[in-house]
């Protein structure tokens, strides 16, 4: 295994220099892109609303409530647009301290990693939430009178959906580049389900457990489609062997 690809290794105090170039850059860019956002917010916040949740109305009970979505609002929106610019500074900042085939495979999950991601928040958006909403509002009185917490709650769906929905993406390419291999991920398939119901049932999302319920049911589904994946993979790498090996025989 070959080592990083820069020679000369940067002192601590280099690092932290160039961690906060970095930061300060996406920072600056996330300020304005969340003031831009922000200013424009109130016409799509509404049409996200009742696009959720139909023609119930919103109910506001305080004035910051209404100024805190909408920054929640702003800052998801900006995130889902900036994301490659933040994933490739923090790859940027990454790279004198990576191998080369860390850097290989970073550079091949960047751009279909942002395509799933959004797929999975416009799943998320499309089908999860409403449905998720719709049975809630049947089944209780009135468990979504706050916009706060309704809105909040669909921000987490969305997000979790998008990165959720990246993880059979994930486990392939780093198997296929040598950073977590297959027999890695299967024998922490337990464990790592156990942490991710431990986490997801204490984060608070809404109280009638379905937005906790589809989250961890979608975890499982793409980690158990990366194995599967992996799983073929590994199947067709022996074939190619053998045929490999009965070919040089003859």
């Amino acid at each position: 295994m070959s080592g990083p690809p820069e020679d000369r290794e940067l002192e601590l105090r280099e690092h932290i220099e160039e961690l906060r170039k970095r930061l300060l850059r996406v920072c600056i860019i996330l300020i304005v892109a969340v003031s831009i956002s922000y200013y424009v917010s109130y016409p799509y916040l509404l049409a996200f609303w009742y696009s959720l949740v139909g023609e119930n109305p919103i109910y506001v009970f305080s004035p910051i409530e209404w100024v805190v979505i909408r920054l929640g609002f702003s800052l998801i929106t900006s995130l889902i647009f900036l994301y490659p610019y933040v994933i490739y500074e923090l790859y940027l900042f990454a790279k004198p301290g990576l191998y080369e085939h860390e850097r290989r495979f970073l550079k091949a999950i960047l751009i279909p990693s942002y395509g799933i991601f959004l797929f999975g928040t416009f799943f998320a958006y499309k089908f999860v939430v409403p449905t998720i909403y719709s049975i809630a509002l049947t089944s209780a009185a009135d468990p979504y009178l706050s916009a706060e917490k309704t809105l909040t709650n669909a921000f987490k769906l969305l997000i979790s959906f998008g990165f959720f929905f990246q993880i059979p993406l994930f486990m392939v390419l780093s198997d296929r580049f040598g950073v977590v291999k297959y027999s890695t991920y299967r024998s922490l398939r337990i464990p790592v389900y156990i942490l991710i119901l431990v986490f997801i049932t204490n984060l608070t999302m809404d109280f009638t457990g379905l937005t906790q319920i589809a989250s961890l049911a979608l975890f499982i589904i793409m980690y158990e489609v990366g194995l599967l994946l992996l799983r073929i993979l590994s199947g067709k790498d022996e074939k190619g062997i053998l045929t490999n090996r009965e070919a040089e025989s003859q």
